[in-house]
């Protein structure tokens, strides 16, 4: 599933293509991709509205039009292309929705190989209302996302911080790469209890969360199976995993070959010398 990093790479692509468009049809080939809007109603509203900007919210695409947002969710492996009319970057059957734009032979088409994206479409500046979005936490570059924050969130669960970390309205936009990686830069066990974690763990994990969410954006987020952006653009960042996906290969820091569990059934990845459950 496209995390943060990928999720902000599709809206930057999505800025410098369909930014400032004028929408002219719109067709719909899988009726469930949409939630609570219906087809007619999706072609009837989209059209004339213009695209003045795409933002990305966690693991949300929101596409400001001039009367509604709408919210794409890619899922597993959603990918939102803009190409030519005539041409498709992936099997044609795929494609589960298509917009045309006024005085323009591209088309901004959604491939889906699993089925599993959504898209729905709301009043101007109700999207933050949605229940599936108002519950959910901040992103590690908010404000609001200090050390004292996560603490308060996390301080008073026995469940395992790899588990917290995975939870959207705890913290949002990290999924299981990204939470990997920035428990073993922080140096702290997959299985620690959230209990067991101070407020320094909580302002490391944060600092750690900034740099590794950073750098993978610069490097156009993480391909490790299916994850490209536009016509078949990969990813850079797997280049830099620490742990992630290296089950039985040495440390990078001290050696020790990196072992695999699964938490809460997600796979996981770690150093067993460099992050040690604490002795309480």
């Amino acid at each position: 599933m496209p995390e943060l990093p990928e999720v902000r790479v599709v809206v930057n692509y999505l800025n410098q293509n369909v930014k400032g468009k004028v929408i002219s049809a719109v067709r719909v080939f899988y009726n469930r991709l949409l939630v609570e809007t219906s087809v007619l109603d999706l072609k009837d509203k989209l059209v004339n509205q213009q695209i003045e900007g795409v933002d990305a919210y966690g693991k949300y695409i929101i596409f400001h039009l001039t009367n509604y947002e709408m919210i794409s969710h890619l899922r597993m492996e959603g990918k939102w292309i803009f190409e030519s009319d005539n041409f498709f970057s992936y099997p044609q059957d795929l494609v589960e929705a298509e917009i045309e734009f006024e005085h323009e032979a591209k088309v901004l088409r959604y491939y889906d190989f699993r089925r599993f994206g959504t898209l729905q479409l709301v009043a101007k500046n109700q999207w933050k209302t949605l229940p599936a979005i108002a519950k959910l936490g901040y992103e590690p570059f908010d404000k609001g996302a200090s050390a004292d924050y996560l603490f308060n969130k996390v301080h008073s669960s026995s469940r395992a911080i790899k588990t917290l970390l995975l939870d959207q309205t705890i913290l949002l936009g990290l999924g299981n790469i990204y939470v990997n990686e920035v428990l073993f830069q922080a140096k702290i066990h997959p299985l620690e209890s959230g209990k067991n974690l101070t407020l320094q763990d909580c302002a490391l994990i944060l600092q750690v969360s900034k740099e590794i969410l950073g750098k993978s954006i610069e490097e156009g987020g993480t391909t490790i199976h299916s994850f490209m952006v536009g016509n078949h653009q990969s990813g850079h960042y797997q280049k830099y995993l620490q742990v992630h996906g290296r089950e039985n290969l040495p440390c990078f820091v001290c050696g020790t070959k990196i072992k695999k569990i699964n938490v809460n059934g997600r796979g996981t990845y770690y150093c067993s010398w460099c992050q040690k459950l604490k002795k309480i």
